[in-house]
């Protein structure tokens, strides 16, 4: 018989924020450093030269015309391979996690048909963390997360180094590009009162497994009394770069065709019905499972 767990909720979750130290030292870390990039920086770093305005990147980002978006069908009985998942493991996320999980939902975000799972946790800082499940073979894998010890816990083969921080199902934007063509893309984003970053992530899929990659990166440290900048920081692709670069890189997505797709899914606090027991946790993840909308794309077609 399944034992029940209760999970400790923090104040500030009643306001949809999260407070620092939600989930150790561990995200303490991450909550005043950049994350970690797909690819690594290199021994002798290279630093990448601005070669148009902010302007121009910003004109060219803007896609002439749109192709036509098509997806696979989805894989049969994938709703109830994430339930009996979560179902399965629902003690793994009780001690990984023990302030809670917030939000469960599901999008489609490397166009492959199926929906992966998204899950929202406390956060360590000024945004929710965010866990990245996908149906592989038949079977539920995590793909990202804010914390590095999922990869240990549900198994580290298609674990990947970058995570994503926001506090929105919405955050995830699907987008027609200059440069990738149809592409789900977050900007990621964290911070203190000392030091903050964003970071935009796209996601690819890599022989049929979601793959989060990190595009580019902006890290800002502040003066705490006068709220100046007095340091700063970019990367494109894992590069060391000029802030030019990293504005002519997030300008592709910011700057896409936005297809005006909401990905859906449902926070604890939305009703009073949900809690953090076993039963209400499986309870908000059989919600999230009927809020899913899929990608309708007959309406996302060319233009």
């Amino acid at each position: 018989m399944k034992r029940l767990t209760t999970f400790i909720l923090a104040a500030a979750m009643t306001l949809g924020l999260c407070a620092c130290g939600g989930q150790g030292q561990e995200e303490a870390d991450q909550a005043t450093a950049p994350p970690a990039t797909v690819e690594p920086a290199a021994a002798e770093t290279t630093t990448v030269t601005a070669s148009v305005s902010t302007e121009e990147s910003a004109a060219a980002a803007i896609p002439s015309s749109v192709e036509p978006l098509y997806l696979p069908q989805a894989a049969d009985g994938w709703q109830d391979s994430y339930l009996a998942f979560l179902d399965d493991n629902y003690d793994i996320f009780a001690a990984l996690w023990p302030e809670g999980m917030t939000g469960v939902g599901f999008a489609d975000l490397d166009l492959d048909g199926t929906p992966e799972m998204i899950i929202f946790d406390q956060g360590a800082s000024a945004t929710l963390g965010v866990q990245l499940f996908d149906l592989v073979d038949e079977r539920v894998v995590c793909v990202s997360s804010t914390l590095d010890s999922a990869s240990g816990a549900f198994g580290d083969e298609y674990f990947s180094t970058v995570s994503v921080c926001t506090s929105y199902f919405e955050a995830f934007r699907l987008s027609y590009t200059t440069k990738d063509g149809w592409c789900f893309w977050v900007d990621s984003a964290n911070g203190t009162l000392e030091s903050t970053w964003n970071e935009i992530i796209r996601f690819d899929c890599e022989d049929g497994v979601l793959t989060p990659v990190s595009v580019c990166t902006r890290y800002l440290e502040s003066d705490e009394e006068t709220g100046l900048v007095v340091a700063e920081s970019y990367t494109v692709f894992g590069q060391e770069a000029q802030a030019a670069d990293y504005e002519a890189a997030a300008n592709i997505y910011l700057y896409g065709q936005d297809a005006g797709y909401e990905v859906s899914g449902v926070f604890l606090w939305s009703d009073n019905s949900y809690d953090t027991t076993y039963d209400g946790f499986l309870a908000l993840a059989q919600a999230a499972v009927d809020a899913y909308r899929p990608i309708e794309t007959e309406n996302i077609s060319a233009s």
